[in-house]
């Protein structure tokens, strides 16, 4: 009768045990297939360049926000690098676009202002920009520190995006975002 109580018991918790970590798999899966700023992907279209070379060497906007699929009520951050002027110019769109052109052809580049750029550090793949100049003739300086490669798709332009995960620094207040130029 004890033989069977303790077999009863540790049946139970094995099967308790399995339950548990059974749950916690679906749960990782939905999380994960669920936020597309957080997917990795081979199909970065910079992976043969290192991040400091691949902002400043695309022609493309680069889009800032929250996530790639961020849902903004001001519009979204896109930046313009210019590497032989070392500037940078900072629209407000209502949208990402697969080319510069078509976001200038829909006319939707609300032009914020153009900061001058440099690097404060060293490192190719995790470089960190410093910008400062006038946004709306406001003076205004800020940092962005690249971190890790995202990827995914922008949902409402159907359109492949990859690009960085970044830290931005405004006014001393850092904020998590994405910065991602669309695939080629």
């Amino acid at each position: 009768m004890k033989k069977n109580r303790s077999l009863a018991v540790i049946l139970t918790v094995i099967a308790t045990f399995s339950l548990f970590l059974a749950g916690c798999g679906n749960s990782s899966k939905k999380s994960s297939s669920n936020n597309d700023s957080n997917k990795a992907s081979m199909q970065n279209p910079v992976k043969h360049q290192s991040a400091k070379e691949a902002l400043v060497s695309n022609d493309n906007l680069w889009y800032m926000n929250g996530s790639i699929n961020y849902k903004s009520k001001s519009g979204i951050d896109a930046y313009k690098f210019d590497k032989k002027n070392n500037t940078v110019t900072i629209y407000s769109v209502n949208k990402m676009y697969k080319t510069y052109s078509q976001a200038k052809k829909a006319n939707d580049l609300d032009k914020q202002g153009t900061l001058k750029y440099s690097f404060k550090n060293d490192s190719k793949d995790q470089p960190v920009i410093y910008m400062k100049g006038k946004l709306s003739d406001i003076p205004m300086d800020q940092t962005v520190s690249v971190k890790d490669k995202v990827s995914g798709t922008y949902k409402a332009a159907n359109l492949k995006v990859s690009g960085y995960q970044v830290v931005r620094n405004l006014d001393d207040d850092p904020a998590k975002q994405v910065l991602v130029t669309p695939a080629e």
